[in-house]
């Protein structure tokens, strides 16, 4: 049986796009902007913690949408899509709290501000994403596990809209950088380098949100076939 999500020469476009497109888009940033003076060669991990980042807050509501949607139309297309969803929400997460400790320690010489309201909300948000996959393998029940997982989505959005709004609507945010779009005084090179980089993170999420549905499809196929076996 064949998987398809789309035709399969966009999977070959797709991917030469990656496998060039991304390794380059990474030398430039090692490479050719400035760094800051105040933090040295550890301000280059802007340019993959903040586009990481980014997807790590906006997959969760992906998976919300398609959870409502499985909730609405009880099919499981959208309960696997908002499995696949949460998945790269988890990786990119990983990502973020790892480089974010690192670029922490450079710039203000503590690897974790526990006043930053950042930190503390996508912490909240890293936990929510842990408990759905918890709860997603306690619950044997597989349509119980789906609606369990669908409310836990939404609770995982809600998380990520918070975490997006810390720096935006809290009074102390901490030590952590006001919001990048917010800044218009970006110098040229800086500002290339992250928006290649964005680009980037964005055709990499892409990339493994293609390969991940496609495992999540074969593994709900494997666990129902016994039934259609009957």
């Amino acid at each position: 049986m064949k998987i398809r999500m789309a035709h399969p020469a966009f999977d070959w476009i797709l991917s030469v796009i990656f496998l060039i497109g991304f390794p380059a888009v990474v030398l430039i940033s090692l490479n050719y902007p400035n760094v800051i003076l105040q933090q040295g060669t550890a301000h280059r991990i802007f340019y993959f913690h903040v586009p990481v980042a980014w997807v790590a807050l906006y997959g969760p509501m992906f998976s919300l949408v398609f959870a409502v949607l499985y909730l609405i139309k009880k099919d499981s297309k959208w309960d696997l899509l908002s499995l696949t969803s949460n998945q790269i929400s988890l990786l990119f997460a990983i990502g973020v709290i790892f480089s974010g400790r690192i670029w922490a320690y450079s710039a203000w010489g503590v690897s974790w501000d526990k006043t930053d309201a950042r930190l503390q909300s996508f912490t909240v948000l890293f936990i929510s994403l842990i408990a759905y996959f918890v709860f997603r393998i306690l619950i044997t029940d597989s349509s119980k596990k789906k609606v369990f997982s669908a409310f836990l989505s939404i609770l995982c959005a809600v998380n990520a809209v918070i975490t997006w709004g810390a720096i935006r609507w809290m009074d102390n945010p901490g030590n952590h950088p006001e919001s990048v779009l917010g800044k218009g005084g970006m110098d040229s090179d800086i500002r290339i380098s992250f928006w290649l980089g964005v680009i980037a993170y964005h055709i990499l999420f892409l990339v493994l949100f293609r390969f991940a549905y496609r495992l999540a499809k074969i593994a709900d196929l494997r666990e129902n076939l016994p039934e259609r076996e009957e």
